[in-house]
C-alpha cells in the first residue's frame, strides 16, 4: 500500500498488536506512537476519564519516576506528547532516528507500565480543572463543546472530552486502572512509525520493550490470536460497507435554537446538523464541499460573503467532524453583537445557494485543485502522517494513499454536491446556539 510516493508496511504480531511502518528517506527524524481505540466516548460513568488517563501516563511507571519520564526524550532534543479525542487516544513522540530505541522504550513504558500514583493524581486533577476553566474562558471552544453536548444528547459522544470539575474530582486510581485493563489491549491499538528507519529496527525495539500479553490485564479478552508464531503481513482489508450508521438514529432528536447570555464581549454563533459517519461513501463529496464553502482558505464562500463583503467578522468557517457512527457539519461565526444575527442569516443564505445553484465546471475544477493541493501539503507533515496511518489502520485495517484521496475527490460531480447539500443542509434540520453579551 502506498502513501504519497512512499510505501507502508502493515504487520500483526502474534500478540495481536498491529504495526504500520513507512520509511521516509531524506530525514533525520523518526515519529512513532500508539493509537488506542478509546476516547471520551468510553468514559462511562466518569466523564473526563480517558483524558485524565492521558495526563497520568506521564506521572510515573514501574521503571521511572515522573521526572525520568519527562526527561527521557527531552535530554536528546526529542518530544513526548499525547492527546485524546472522542474515540481515540494517541501517545506519540519524535526524536532523531538514531534514538528510535529510546523512543520505543518510553512509549512502551508509559502505555503499559504506568502506575498512576495517588499523590500525582490529586495534583493532576488541579491541572485538568485549570485546563477546563481555560476552555470555559475561550468562547470558540466553549460554544462548540456545548453545541455537541446538545446535538448528541443521550449518546456517549455528547459529553466534553475534559469532563467537568465535579467529574474529574471523582476519578480514582481504580477507575484509571480499570480503563487501562479494558481498553489498553494489544488488539485494540496500533503502533505507527514514520521515518528513515527499517522495519527490522522497529521490530527489534518492540521485542525489547513490549510486555507479555499476560502483563496487560488479568481480565480475559475474547479475540482471535494469529495461529502462527512468526510475524506475517496482515491482509489489507477492502472498503468497509457503507451505511447510514447512527446518523439515522440521531435524527429522532429535534433541532434546537437557543440564545444564551454570556460574560464575553463578542457574540458567537454555531449552527449545524448531523452528517455522515467518517467512512461513509459520500464523505468525499462533503469534504470537498466543506472546503470551498467554509474551509481554512481565504477564498471560501463564507469568508467572501461575510468577512470580505461586509466586514462583519474576523472569523467565519464551516467544518465536518466524522465519527465511527455519525458525523457533524457546522458553521461558526464570531462578531460584534449587532452583526451576529446578520451573519447567521448570511450563512443560511449561502447554504441555500449550495442546495439550489449548481457549481460551474470551472468552479468545481478549481475547488478540486485547491483541496488536492491542501492534501498534498498536509502529507508533508511526517508526524501527522504517522498519526494518520495509525488511526486509519486502527479504524479500518488500512490507510488510504494520498493518490486514492485525490482520485475520490476528482470523481465528485456537480450533481453529487447538489445531492449532498440537499440531503444534509436543510435549514429545518439545523440546530443553532448563540452566545450574546449579558448587557446586549
Amino acid at each position: 500500500m502506498t502513501m504519497g510516493s512512499e510505501q507502508y508496511q502493515l504487520i500483526t504480531l502474534p500478540n495481536g498488536l498491529r504495526i504500520v511502518h513507512q520509511r521516509v528517506k531524506g530525514t533525520q527524524l523518526v515519529h512513532a506512537g500508539f493509537s488506542i481505540q478509546a476516547g471520551s466516548k468510553n468514559d462511562g460513568a466518569h466523564p473526563g476519564l480517558a483524558h485524565c488517563l492521558e495526563h497520568m501516563l506521564f506521572k510515573g511507571t514501574t521503571r521511572r519516576k515522573t521526572i525520568h519520564v519527562l526527561n527521557h526524550l527531552e535530554v536528546v532534543g526529542g518530544e513526548l506528547n499525547a492527546y485524546t479525542t472522542k474515540e481515540i487516544t494517541t501517545i506519540y513522540g519524535t526524536t532523531q532516528s538514531k534514538h528510535l530505541t529510546r523512543l520505543t522504550d518510553i512509549l512502551c513504558d508509559v502505555v503499559f507500565r504506568s502506575t498512576f500514583p495517588e499523590g500525582e493524581l490529586e495534583k493532576e486533577k488541579k491541572v485538568i480543572i485549570d485546563e477546563i476553566n481555560m476552555y470555559l474562558d475561550t468562547p470558540e471552544e466553549n460554544i462548540f463543546d456545548e453545541f455537541q453536548e446538545r446535538i448528541f444528547a443521550g449518546h456517549p459522544l455528547a459529553h466534553n472530552i475534559l469532563g467537568t470539575e465535579e467529574s474529574v474530582n471523582e476519578i480514582s486510581q481504580t477507575a484509571l486502572k480499570n480503563f487501562v485493563s479494558t481498553h489498553y489491549q494489544f488488539h485494540n491499538m496500533v503502533f505507527a512509525v514514520v521515518g528513515n528507519v527499517s522495519i527490522e529496527r522497529v521490530l527489534s525495539a518492540l521485542n525489547r520493550f513490549l510486555p507479555d500479553a499476560g502483563e496487560l490485564s488479568s481480565t480475559p479478552i475474547n479475540h482471535q490470536e494469529p495461529s502462527h508464531k512468526s510475524i506475517q503481513p496482515i491482509a489489507v482489508l477492502g472498503d468497509l460497507q457503507n451505511g447510514v450508521g447512527a446518523a439515522t438514529a440521531f435524527k429522532s432528536a429535534s433541532p434546537f435554537i437557543e440564545t444564551k447570555k454570556t460574560d464575553f464581549n463578542q457574540a458567537y454563533a454555531i449552527i449545524g446538523s448531523l452528517a455522515y459517519e467518517m467512512d461513509h461513501e459520500k464523505r468525499w463529496t462533503l469534504l470537498l464541499m466543506n472546503n470551498f464553502f467554509g474551509g481554512p482558505v481565504l477564498n471560501s464562500r463564507l469568508n467572501l460573503a461575510i468577512r470580505e463583503k461586509y466586514g462583519y467578522t474576523y472569523n467565519v468557517e464551516s467544518g465536518y467532524s466524522g465519527f465511527a457512527e455519525t458525523g457533524l457539519f457546522h458553521c461558526f461565526v464570531g462578531s460584534e453583537p449587532k452583526y451576529i444575527q446578520k451573519s447567521v442569516d448570511l450563512i443560511f443564505k449561502e447554504i441555500k445557494k449550495l442546495r439550489t445553484q449548481s457549481l460551474g465546471t470551472l468552479q468545481l475544477s478549481r475547488a478540486k485543485n485547491q483541496y488536492a493541493g491542501q492534501l498534498i501539503l498536509s502529507n508533508e507533515n511526517r508526524s501527522g502522517l504517522m498519526m494518520h496511518l495509525g488511526q486509519s489502520v486502527l479504524r479500518k485495517g488500512k490507510a488510504n494513499s494520498i493518490e486514492h484521496a485525490i482520485d475520490c475527490i476528482n470523481r465528485v460531480t456537480v450533481q453529487n454536491i447538489m445531492d449532498v447539500a440537499n440531503e444534509l443542509l436543510n435549514e429545518n434540520q439545523f440546530s443553532q446556539l448563540l452566545y450574546v453579551p449579558e448587557n446586549d
